[in-house]
């Protein structure tokens, strides 16, 4: 039997459209998810308390935008009682889930809006993305010598091929899979609407051998939001909440080069915090989203997520196991890799892709009687690793 060890339980979701869009910067990205998760879960925007959002990487040119900033925009003025807005990159949703079961738990806040968005595509550009991925290293001992962020993983691939047989073919089996699964998805809600074979993802240019540019995230534009409340409330007032059983967060390092060892992430304690405050086993996980910066990030934090033995990972990729109709289905909107990566904002739409199938909303890539979900996060060079396991509640 699991127990709620957060105490909170969402009640609503909203995206965005996904790809390019031209018209919308970063409050009108934010409004639109919010607005939608708002209506979704019955509250009114006098009724949140809180908000909780991922800063902009985008060029709006937005300056020192803060959470207060954000909340007048969107019309939560005045009434907030809590405010935040900071990054820790890819693993910030999970992390964002954690602040918000906080601030409800000590009597601060009643509903909580958690939502991140950014306008990469059209307001970063590929030049300041280049720039970015340039200066993302340590200053003293990686950016002089001009790794990339891609090159960064692809040491950690390149390491794990090495010391354990994993094949080009195994990582690319990842990118496929997760092509397979936004092939699916209404074209509004992809980025990419196309499945792709192992061999058209191997074909794919070269970014930093051995990761294609296929196993590399999109640049995207996008946004999602949750509404958080205690789940008491959520119980009592809604049909079928989707209770935060357990969250779990470990970091190893910062700069790559002070990786300890280039297999293996925080994922490991991470998955073990939250495994056992959830008092949830592998077995009981109907569907699985793990945060797909590369293909790498998956492979590794599969093994130390523990859902096969280190050095496996390319094994359970190829068995099928994390395919729509396998034991542990797996970004099953397609991922960053092929759903859209609006920068670390992407790694919300993990969560709402999980309330989706926790509510019997996938449409196409539903699991069937989905109860319980794994969501994982990614910040930095594999450096923060957060883990958050939720369920359907009665």
């Amino acid at each position: 039997m699991t127990r709620n060890n957060t105490g909170a339980s969402i009640i609503g979701w909203g995206e965005t459209d996904f790809g390019e869009v031209p018209d919308k910067d970063y409050n009108d990205l934010n409004e639109q998810a919010a607005y939608e998760a708002m209506e979704q879960a019955n509250v009114t925007p006098d009724e949140v308390d809180g908000i909780i959002a991922a800063p902009p990487i985008g060029g709006d040119e937005l300056g020192a935008v803060g959470a207060s900033a954000l909340a007048e925009h969107l019309g939560l003025m005045p009434g907030l009682k809590y405010g935040s807005m900071q990054s820790i990159g890819g693993a910030s949703h999970i992390q964002h889930l954690l602040q918000a079961a906080e601030a409800i738990n000590s009597g601060l806040c009643e509903n909580v809006l958690v939502l991140a968005a950014d306008n990469m595509a059209t307001g970063l550009g590929r030049d300041a993305a280049v720039e970015a991925m340039a200066g993302a290293g340590h200053g003293e001992f990686e950016t002089p010598y001009g790794p990339l962020i891609p090159s960064m993983y692809a040491l950690a691939a390149r390491k794990h091929m090495e010391e354990y047989g994993t094949t080009q073919e195994q990582l690319a089996k990842i990118a496929s899979i997760e092509y397979e699964h936004a092939s699916l998805q209404p074209k509004e809600r992809a980025q990419i609407n196309e499945s792709k074979t192992v061999e058209e993802v191997l074909e794919s240019p070269m970014i930093a051998t051995p990761l294609t540019l296929d196993q590399c995230s999109l640049v995207s534009d996008g946004g999602a939001a949750l509404i958080v409340t205690d789940s008491e409330s959520a119980h009592a007032d809604h049909d079928t909440p989707i209770d935060i059983l357990s969250v779990g967060e470990y970091d190893t390092h910062e700069s790559i080069h002070q990786m300890p060892d280039l297999t293996t992430t925080g994922a490991r304690q991470a998955g073990k915090q939250a495994f056992a405050a959830a008092d949830v086993e592998h077995d009981d996980l109907d569907v699985i989203q793990i945060y797909d910066c590369f293909t790498i990030t998956v492979l590794e934090v599969l093994e130390d997520l523990g859902f096969c033995e280190k050095g496996e990972g390319g094994e359970l990729v190829e068995s099928g196991e994390l395919e729509l109709d396998g034991k542990w289905p797996m970004n099953t909107h397609g991922g960053e890799l092929a759903q859209a990566h609006p920068g670390g904002p992407g790694g919300l739409m993990h969560i709402t892709e999980a309330v989706r199938q926790l509510w019997g909303e996938a449409g196409a890539t539903q699991v069937e009687d989905a109860e319980t979900a794994l969501v994982h996060g990614n910040g930095g060079i594999l450096s923060t690793q957060t883990v958050a396991i939720l369920e359907r509640g009665d």
